[in-house]
């Protein structure tokens, strides 16, 4: 069951099918603005040339620009796009019927408020899906990445990585002894260990960099090396970390460290990655426990400024 569990936690994700949301996230700020105008002046001209003798013809595809600036801007865009388009529809009525009357007046005042209903609805769906969004990529317990994010951050910095001089540090951690709190002092102070675990993670890595909840107690962390960092130093500086912070919760917990190096033009995927990391982190907790491993992705592994030797194992501080 165990083998079970790590071959689906170490799978290659694979990610959704395409949806009119992320193409429309995807989009730079000009291109969005393009999209809306040029929407809005291609419904105009429908509007224009089946010659409609007032707005409500032309006001339930008018709502189409306004979603799209509510979804990919804010309210307040939207409703200045809502009230452009009653202006332009303003003046399609007076090219077609020559005046404005009271009626088309009222017409107008009562287009705007649907477009401000639709736009208001609009916004407020989009303030949930990200806020749902958030939650579903993070661990709900430790707020850091789940596995599933994790992997899809993980992938995007793997593909750009492999065609410029970007080495990356993949490490995978499991703790030591942490059945045993939750079995002596309670699921709540296990909780506590995990938390203050991932606080110190989040404190050891750069903004470009990915940390993650695989699981139980297995952590895996993505980062970037310099040119004048060395892989050892690095693996050490981040188990001498953990090390401390599990240390300062007053339990006899430490961790052991699995990791390795990728280096431009590596083919290893991120699930080969992975897995051998994890491989290199049961061998630790088999062998030594509280230490770490570090290799290359794939042996035999060359890279002398990066790693050396290109094997190593240590043992906690």
């Amino acid at each position: 069951m165990r083998e079970d569990y790590r071959s689906q936690r170490s799978g290659v994700f694979k990610p959704t099918s395409f949806s009119p949301e992320q193409w429309l996230d995807s989009l730079t700020p000009v291109a969005a603005w393009r999209l809306v105008v040029f929407s809005s002046i291609c419904i105009a001209g429908l509007d224009w040339l089946f010659q409609a003798s007032s707005i409500h013809n032309g006001g339930p595809l008018y709502m189409l620009p306004i979603c799209i600036a509510c979804w990919r801007f804010d309210f307040k865009t939207g409703m200045s796009v809502a009230v452009a388009e009653i202006t332009l529809s303003a003046v399609i009525l007076l090219g077609v019927s020559g005046h404005l009357d009271g009626s088309a007046m009222i017409g107008l005042v009562v287009q705007l408020i649907k477009f401000g209903c639709a736009a208001g609805i609009v916004s407020r769906f989009r303030q949930s899906f990200d806020r749902e969004r958030l939650l579903a990529r993070r661990d709900w317990m430790t707020g850091i990445l789940n596995r599933q994010e994790f992997q899809r951050q993980a992938e995007a910095m793997l593909a750009p990585a492999k065609t410029r001089n970007q080495p990356l540090l993949l490490a995978y951690f499991d703790l030591d002894g942490f059945k045993a709190v939750n079995d002596r002092f309670g699921h709540q102070a296990g909780d506590r260990l995990l938390q203050c675990f991932a606080e110190e993670g989040k404190s050891l890595i750069g903004l470009e960099d990915c940390f993650g909840r695989m699981g139980g107690d297995e952590f895996a962390m993505l980062i970037k090396l310099s040119k004048t960092e060395c892989a050892p130093e690095v693996a050490e500086r981040l188990h001498v970390g953990f090390t401390a912070a599990l240390e300062s919760t007053g339990h006899s917990v430490t961790c052991s460290m699995g990791a390795v190096v990728a280096v431009p033009g590596d083919s290893a995927s991120l699930h080969e990655l992975m897995r051998h990391a994890d491989q290199l982190m049961y061998a630790v907790k088999r062998d030594t426990k509280a230490g770490f491993s570090l290799a290359g992705s794939a042996p035999p592994f060359d890279v002398e400024s990066l790693l050396s030797p290109t094997h190593q194992v240590c043992s906690a501080v």
